[in-house]
C-alpha cells in the first residue's frame, strides 16, 4: 500500500469517450451585461464534470488507478456515488470503502486532481456534444454564463484556457465555497458574480447533487443525463444532448411562476 508520500499513479488507461481539438485562446474575464433583451433570461449557469465535458470517465479512471495502490477494491457502483458530489466528500467515502482512516481526504483530492489535471493539459479536451456551439451560441445572443462546479480551481483555470474568449464571464469552483452541491450556495453564489437572480436563469446540470443544487438555488434546470439518473423535480426540462440547443431555444425554457415542469 502506498502512503501520502508517494507518487501520484499515472494517467495511460484513461481514454475519453469524446474529443474535439482546438488551439487554447485568451480568456475574457470582463462580466457583460446580463440579461437579453425580451427574453427574461438572465444568465446560463454550466455544470462542468459530465456537462461541458465528458470528464466523468477520467475521474473514474482516475479512480480505479489509485485505489489499488491504497491496497483497497473499487467498483464502477462505488464510483457512480460519487458523480456530483464534492471532492473532499468523496474522498471521504473512497477512504471509507477501502478502510484507510489514516489518509487525509485532501491528500486524495490531491491525487486524483492531478491526474485530471494532467489528461486535461495535454489534451484534447473531451467536450460533451453541442456544448462548445451552445456557448457559442449564448455568447452571440449576449447571455453572459458562468461555470459552476465542484472540481476545484486548478482544474477550472485549465479547462477555460482552452475555451474562445468570452465563454465564460465568471467561474465558480468547488474549493471556492463552504458548502458543494447539492446545497444551492455553489450556484448562488455564481449568481451573486453575475449581479443576476437565480429565478432568471438556466443552469445546464447533469448529475442528481448539481440538478438539486441548481433548482434549490431557483433556477430551471435542464438536464442531460449522462453515467448516473437524475430524479424528476418541478423545475427541471430535459434533453438528450445539448446539440439539441441553440439560444433561441434556451430562451423558451425558463420556467415562469406557476408554469408547470416540462
Amino acid at each position: 500500500m502506498i502512503s501520502e508520500s508517494a507518487a501520484s499513479p499515472s494517467r495511460s488507461s484513461i481514454q475519453p469517450s469524446t474529443s474535439l481539438a482546438d488551439p487554447p485562446l485568451p480568456v475574457d474575464a470582463t462580466v457583460r451585461p446580463a440579461g437579453h433583451p425580451g427574453s427574461g433570461l438572465s444568465a446560463a449557469l454550466w455544470d462542468f464534470d459530465g456537462t461541458l465535458a465528458d470528464t466523468e470517465p477520467i475521474w473514474i479512471a482516475a479512480e480505479f488507478e489509485l485505489i489499488p495502490r491504497l491496497g483497497g477494491q473499487w467498483s464502477h457502483e462505488h464510483a457512480h456515488k460519487l458523480v456530483g458530489r464534492s471532492l473532499l466528500e468523496s474522498a471521504g467515502y473512497m477512504a471509507d470503502v477501502i478502510g484507510r482512516d489514516d489518509l487525509r481526504p485532501e491528500w486524495i483530492v490531491d491525487q486524483l486532481l492531478q491526474v485530471v489535471i494532467d489528461f486535461c493539459r495535454r489534451g484534447p479536451i473531451p467536450w460533451c456534444p453541442g456544448a462548445r456551439e451552445l456557448l457559442e451560441s449564448l455568447r452571440l445572443a449576449g447571455v453572459p454564463c458562468a461555470l459552476v462546479s465542484a472540481s476545484y480551481r486548478s482544474l477550472l483555470d485549465v479547462i477555460i484556457e482552452q475555451l474562445p474568449a468570452g465563454s465564460f464571464a465568471a467561474s465558480v469552483a468547488g474549493d471556492e465555497v463552504s458548502r458543494g452541491k447539492p446545497d444551492p450556495e455553489p450556484y448562488l453564489t455564481a449568481c451573486g458574480k453575475l449581479g443576476v437572480q437565480a429565478q432568471d436563469c438556466v443552469a445546464f446540470e447533469d448529475s442528481p447533487p448539481g440538478a438539486r443544487s441548481a433548482g434549490d438555488a431557483g433556477a430551471t434546470v435542464v438536464v442531460i443525463e449522462n453515467v448516473v439518473p437524475v430524479p424528476a423535480a418541478p423545475n427541471q426540462v430535459r434533453v438528450s444532448s445539448l446539440a439539441e440547443l441553440d439560444a433561441a431555444a434556451v430562451f423558451g425554457l425558463l420556467r415562469r411562476d406557476g408554469d408547470d415542469a416540462h
